[in-house]
């Protein structure tokens, strides 16, 4: 039995075999805390909370669409958006605009080509949304195509499809199919253990 997950936008998973936590309660070292805005923010419960939930989305981004520009976004944001809050009335609504801004983030089309040999391998389907239960990506001649098989009910389903990646649309052609009739999905993230990518009528990941 293969382990491996799948979660909806279609996620798929790949075939894989004290002081301190108090001291970094908000995404930065609290002990560095230097200016009053930084204080307030690793004093007050939910303005830490919120700044931890902004660390991790920014880390998340910038695994999912690596590129020079998220970082100039970020410290721009910084200065121009949370370093002017005095307050958490003001950091709280700040931080949830700008989290949910990094979670729909898309990629730039450099930064999902670069994505494409994160593919390679054998996923599994990890939710009740997707169209296949397992799907295994080969790598081609070029960097960003190659072939794809298919299983249904752990049996073969389609064998020798092609996959191409063009920007941010992961296209898969079924065999046999004009080019014209390929599936097209928005790649949305791969990592060592999740691919996660949306099919055209899903507007969001879960």
């Amino acid at each position: 039995m293969i382990p491996a997950r799948w979660l909806p936008a279609m996620l798929l998973a790949l075939i894989i075999g004290g002081d301190a936590v108090l001291a970094r309660a908000a995404g930065f070292d609290c002990r560095k805390a230097g200016t009053p805005l930084e204080k307030t923010i690793c004093q007050d419960p939910v303005a830490s909370a919120l700044d931890e939930q902004l660390a991790a989305a920014y880390r998340d981004a910038g695994q999912r669409c690596p590129d020079a520009g998220l970082r100039t976004e970020q410290q721009r944001w910084l200065h121009e958006v949370r370093n002017v809050c005095r307050d958490v009335a003001c950091l709280a609504p700040a931080y949830r605009r700008r989290i949910a801004e990094l979670h729909t983030r898309q990629c730039r089309a450099a930064g999902c080509a670069g994505l494409a040999q994160r593919l390679i391998g054998a996923w599994r389907q990890a939710s009740a949304v997707g169209s296949f239960e397992e799907i295994a990506f080969a790598a081609g001649n070029n960097p960003r195509q190659g072939r794809f098989d298919t299983w249904l009910h752990r049996r073969p389903e389609f064998v020798n499809g092609r996959w191409q990646l063009e920007a941010c649309e992961l296209r898969l052609l079924l065999p046999g199919e004009p080019d014209a009739s390929a599936m097209r999905m928005t790649l949305r993230s791969v990592d060592a253990d999740h691919l996660v990518v949306l099919e055209p009528d899903q507007t969001q990941t879960t």
